[in-house]
Parts: C-alpha cells; sequence; structure tokens
C-alpha cells in the first residue's frame, strides 16, 4: 500500500501561508486551523466549497480532506449552478465564508481564524482517497463530472512546481485571477503552494489596477496565475506591476502577440499550461518564442483513430484528450482547437479560435467573441459575433473585419455590448452567449 500524502507538505511551520486581514498565517496555524474546522463539520460525504477568499478556500479545502469529505468544485459560485450541483448529491451540504447562498441544502459559515486553535500536526491522507468532484465550464456543453483523488492531485503539483520552473530554494508569493474552484486556478494557487512551500494572496483581483496593487503587497518572488482574458487587460492598461519572476497563464490559448507584449512590457517570461477538467495540466510551452506544447515529463501523447490520449504522469489511467490535436511526437503536438470551433460556412471552413483572434486585434477591440446563433437551417450555419469595444463604432469594426476575414465569415450580426458574459474563470458558457444574444438581436440593427 502507498505511504499516506501530507495534506501539508512544502512549509516549515513558522512559514506563511497566506494572510487573514492582512496578518500572516503560518503553517502550523493552518494545520491547527483545519484539524479543528475538521472536527466541527456535519457528518456528510460531500461538500460544496464556495468560499470566495482563497485562504478560506484553502482552509475549507484542507478541513474537507481530513474529515474525509469529497469537495465538489462548481464552474460558477451562481446560486443555480450550486443548487444543480448539490442536487446530484443527497449527502451534500455548503461550506461558505460570506451570506448564505440560499441553495436549498445545509450552509455552513467558516468561523474568524482567531477562533481556530486546534493541533498543529500535519494530517496525512491516503493516495486512493477520492478528494474531489471537478466539474466542466460547460463552454463547450453540459457540465460534466470528473473525480480525483488525492495522490493524483499531489503528483500532479509536486512535479508542476519545477516544470514551471519554480525555484524551489526562494520564498514564493502567488496571486491568482482564477478562482480557486477552476481546476487550473487549484492546481496553482492551492495545492502547489500547499504541497511545495508558497504564500498565497487570499483575493481574486480581476481589474489591472487592483492586480498591481494586490501583487504590490506580496514579498518575495512573485508569481501571478492568470488568464489571458486578464493578462490582455494588463497589457492594454500598460499596467505598472511590481517585479516579476514568473506569469502562468491557462484556461483558455495565449496568442504569441499577447505573450510577446507581455514579456516586454515586464521583463518576465509567459508560460502556458494546457489541460482540461478530466487532465489537469499536462503541457506547457512559452507562447512568445514557440507554437508546439511539450509534455510534462514523464507524460506522453499517442493517437488512435481521429482521437489523442495522454498517460503517464499523475494520470492513474490514459484519458482522451478534447480538442483537436496534431501529434508531433510522443512528447510534442500543436493544438488546433477544439471540435466545435471548426465550422463551415458557403463551402469554406474556419476555426472559430482564428475568428476571435481576428476580431480581438481590431485595434479598440477589448473583448469578443463568435458564435453560432441558435436556429437556422439544417446545415446551414451562420456567425454572429459579440464585442466589448468602447468609443468603436460597429461599422468601423465591420471594415477592420473585412480586411481580415473572408466575407463569408463576416459576423450577423456584431452585437455591441458593455462586457461579455465571462465566468470568474474568463470562459465563455454558451448558455450565457446565446442568452445576452437572444436578448440583443431583437434591437440591434444587422450589418449587411
Amino acid at each position: 500500500m502507498a505511504e499516506p500524502l501530507r495534506v501539508i507538505f512544502g512549509f516549515e511551520p513558522a512559514a506563511t501561508v497566506g494572510w487573514a486581514s492582512g496578518e500572516p498565517i503560518g503553517a502550523a496555524r493552518f494545520c491547527a486551523a483545519a484539524n479543528q474546522l475538521a472536527a466541527t463539520l456535519p457528518r456528510r460525504g460531500h461538500v460544496l466549497n464556495l468560499c470566495e477568499d482563497r485562504l478560506n478556500f484553502m482552509l475549507a479545502f484542507a478541513a474537507a480532506l481530513i474529515a474525509r469529505q469529497v469537495s465538489l468544485l462548481p464552474y460558477s459560485r451562481a446560486p443555480a449552478v450550486a443548487r444543480e450541483i448539490c442536487g446530484l448529491y443527497a449527502d451534500a451540504y455548503c461550506l461558505t465564508d460570506g451570506e448564505d447562498p440560499a441553495i436549498g441544502t445545509q450552509s455552513v459559515r467558516l468561523p474568524p481564524w482567531s477562533e481556530l486553535v486546534g493541533a498543529a500536526e500535519a494530517p496525512a491522507l491516503p493516495a486512493d482517497f477520492e478528494a474531489l468532484t471537478a466539474f466542466t465550464s460547460g463552454s463547450t456543453g453540459r457540465p460534466q463530472a470528473h473525480v480525483k483523488t488525492w495522490g493524483s492531485l499531489v503528483a500532479d503539483v509536486r512535479a508542476l512546481h519545477p516544470d514551471l520552473q519554480m525555484d524551489r530554494g526562494e520564498a514564493c508569493s502567488i496571486l491568482g485571477t482564477v478562482p480557486p474552484q477552476h481546476v487550473f486556478g487549484l492546481e496553482t494557487t492551492v495545492m502547489l503552494p500547499l504541497q511545495n512551500g508558497a504564500a498565497v494572496h487570499s483575493g481574486l483581483p480581476l481589474l489591472p489596477a487592483d492586480i498591481a496593487s494586490a501583487l504590490a503587497e506580496l514579498p518575495g518572488a512573485r508569481w501571478l496565475v492568470t488568464t489571458p482574458l486578464h493578462l490582455r487587460a494588463c497589457v492594454s492598461d500598460h499596467a505598472q506591476l511590481p517585479r516579476l519572476s514568473g506569469i502562468v497563464c491557462a484556461t483558455m490559448p495565449l496568442s504569441a502577440e499577447l505573450a510577446q507584449e507581455a514579456e516586454r512590457l515586464w521583463g518576465v517570461p509567459v508560460q502556458e499550461a494546457y489541460g482540461c477538467t478530466e487532465t489537469g495540466a499536462v503541457a506547457t510551452r512559452r507562447p512568445a518564442r514557440e507554437t508546439i506544447w511539450r509534455l510534462r515529463p514523464g507524460m506522453r501523447v499517442k493517437q488512435e483513430g481521429p482521437d489523442v490520449w495522454v498517460e503517464g504522469g499523475h494520470l492513474p489511467q490514459a484519458l482522451r484528450l478534447p480538442d483537436r490535436i496534431e501529434v508531433i511526437s510522443e512528447t510534442e503536438f500543436e493544438l488546433l482547437g477544439r471540435p466545435s470551433d471548426l465550422i463551415k460556412v458557403a463551402g469554406k471552413r474556419v476555426s472559430l479560435e482564428a475568428l476571435n483572434r481576428e476580431l480581438q486585434s481590431v485595434a479598440g477591440v477589448r473583448d469578443g467573441a463568435f458564435f453560432i446563433p441558435d436556429g437556422g437551417a439544417a446545415g446551414q450555419q451562420r456567425l454572429a459575433a459579440m464585442v466589448v469595444a468602447p468609443g468603436v463604432s460597429r461599422s468601423a469594426i465591420m471594415d477592420a473585419l473585412r480586411e481580415r476575414i473572408d466575407s463569408a465569415f463576416l459576423p450577423r450580426p456584431l452585437l455591441v455590448v458593455g462586457a461579455l458574459p465571462r465566468n470568474a474563470a474568463g470562459k465563455l458558457p454558451r448558455a450565457s452567449l446565446l442568452a445576452v444574444a437572444a436578448t440583443l438581436m431583437g434591437t440591434e440593427p444587422r450589418d449587411a
């Protein structure tokens, strides 16, 4: 039987895990708080972790592990989503650090840190314990549940630390703009710090000024874990970020141009991680310099007909990757996009990712996305687009697109909005996108 794996691994007892209301929380105190909280939790099998403060999320996650409860990680903290997930698990309850979410199940609010003073021993868990169930975002269809064992989570992030070229010998601090409920956010801003030793900022800043301010609060070697959406906002604002040791980006494709501009502005490598809810991070690259993805050590890809599978490393078994992939070798590949991204209009093919890249590169466009509206005759796809571009006219955007893409792919209509309905990880759930489009398409003028 494999040796049990500790919840807290990479810290000296006095080392700082994070900050609660500006007060540093050491590893010994964190262990004590997690042990005490675990002893007070309802005797249930599943817990929905809705904590917004990242350090509170870490505490709730650790306490649930110690209590041998499976954490449910929703793709959104919206009440309807939480209600739907809890409806799938009869023994579920909710842990929160805010108001009662009113989702029709028992809700437990975390006590203040000052009240948590249990025994400080570092607990251990069996490697095969089912630690969490994560749900896909719904950006490509109905959300799916994926179970992860404690052993696979630990193996993942102990290897991820050197894969991201983090220096184990220096004090490291991490700021995330990705929610901890997202698998990428959990890997990089919860599990990686706990298993390798790093202090984490408790907030979830989204605006460039807030990101810069939060980074300035961190000591030591600062790392920014973010999304292309938040990185693009910082680049567009020429945000004055303090000295960084690294930037790690994921959740959607990162263009070479954006990565190059970020590296020019802040003088630090931008690394991109590739993975999915099912697999976690399986490959990395530096998009400012390379297009090819390299598998993490011990992992390999294999082609079986139209499908590509990844195996090895922290994965207990081979898993099929959901994207269109060109395999270059068993350790390298090129990402071509999602199968659903490839569309055909008037006998011509293009990917939505390529169209989005052209739309987002138009001067003055802050965000934008192409999509296929519901309806229309079978086999006759048409395209629409939604764009955020303050001060730029619809006609100017259409003129720029005519210069960049085939006329068959021009959006009809082009919907101008104040913000796209992205979730906290920066993704666009199709249902949310179509709901906004349905409201607007009756009032927006159409472009011929």
